[in-house]
């Protein structure tokens, strides 16, 4: 029987321009997870590494990004020598989830890097391929897509892979600037739709409500 994907929690589709916070929201949720798949489309395997320093548990990194550069990378890290093939893609993360196994968490940064490549509809299918095997292993996820970076048809059929959708926002007012999370699309109840964040040093406040929502929709027990 074909699993439909938003029938469980698990997968979630985080929407903003650059600078918003989306890396520092992922960050912020990842830390809950013992193991991890970081798929990237926009930077190489040693610089998601160094962004999650101190973290303990299994991580694996899916580089999408280099290419054939000669870079310095653990054997937990997977050069996608052709990223234009996207079944070579589907194999890297399928060797990365095999190890993983179960109760993992990945973050997809981002979408929009493939979207340079191929069309909607092949990046459509893959996406629904990996949530539907995350869905199965009772796994979590964070997929990323820049804003206002495609045509609104392209972000409309992708958003329809995802129940649930959190957008991030930069607002300028005077000197000041302030951020903003808002869900767009829910597949449970939310007590509050927008609220204020704010970035520290190492993490990303984001209101109770919100934050429970996500974790929540994670599955984050905590």
């Amino acid at each position: 029987m074909e699993i439909l994907i938003g029938d469980r929690m698990g997968s979630l589709l985080l929407i903003g321009s650059p600078g918003t916070g989306k890396t520092r929201l992922i960050l912020k949720y990842l830390r809950s997870f013992d193991k991890v798949l970081w798929i990237s489309t926009t930077e190489s395997a040693p610089n998601v590494r160094e962004k999650i320093q101190g973290f303990k548990g299994e991580m694996w990194v899916v580089d999408t990004h280099t290419w054939d550069q000669k870079i310095n990378i653990t054997s937990r890290d997977i050069i996608v020598n052709n990223p234009l093939n996207l079944n070579e893609v589907s194999i890297a993360i399928g060797k990365a989830l095999d190890s993983l196994k179960r109760n993992y968490f990945i973050s997809f940064d981002s979408i929009s890097g493939l979207l340079l490549y191929h069309t909607p509809q092949k990046v459509i299918h893959f996406l629904r391929n990996i949530v539907v095997r995350m869905t199965s292993d009772s796994g979590s996820g964070i997929f990323t897509l820049v804003k206002n970076a495609h045509d609104i048809h392209t972000e409309t059929s992708i958003s329809l892979v995802f129940n649930n959708i959190v957008e991030l926002e930069r607002v300028f007012d005077w000197e000041d600037v302030k951020r903003f999370i808002r869900v767009v699309r829910a597949s449970s109840y939310v007590e509050k739709e927008v609220g204020e964040i704010k970035i520290v040093k190492d993490d990303l406040i984001v209101p109770d409500e919100l934050d429970r929502f996500i974790k929540s929709q994670l599955r984050i027990k905590k």
